[in-house]
This record gives C-alpha cells, sequence and structure tokens, in this order.
C-alpha cells in the first residue's frame, strides 16, 4: 500500500511540474523524495 502512495503522489507531482502548475524548487523536490521513501516502505 504505500508503493501505490508513493507512486501516486509521485506521478502528481512530475505532471504539475510538467504543466507549470508548481515551479520546481526545494519543496518540489522533497515531496519526490518523500514519495521514493514512501515507495521503497516494506509491508509488514
Amino acid at each position: 500500500m504505500p508503493f501505490l502512495f508513493g507512486a501516486s503522489t509521485l506521478a502528481a507531482t512530475l505532471l504539475a511540474m510538467a504543466f507549470g502548475q508548481i515551479d520546481a524548487g526545494f519543496e518540489a523536490f522533497g515531496v519526490l523524495l518523500a514519495a521514493l521513501v514512501l515507495m521503497s516502505l516494506k509491508e509488514e
């Protein structure tokens, strides 16, 4: 389940950056990093 949340967050952030809704700053980098961490979590 964390992989699903991470993947959807990653996709939404990348799409928003591609369409110019958000700028590619440190905040977007932090969100992408958090999404990657979520995707790397293992199910217990």
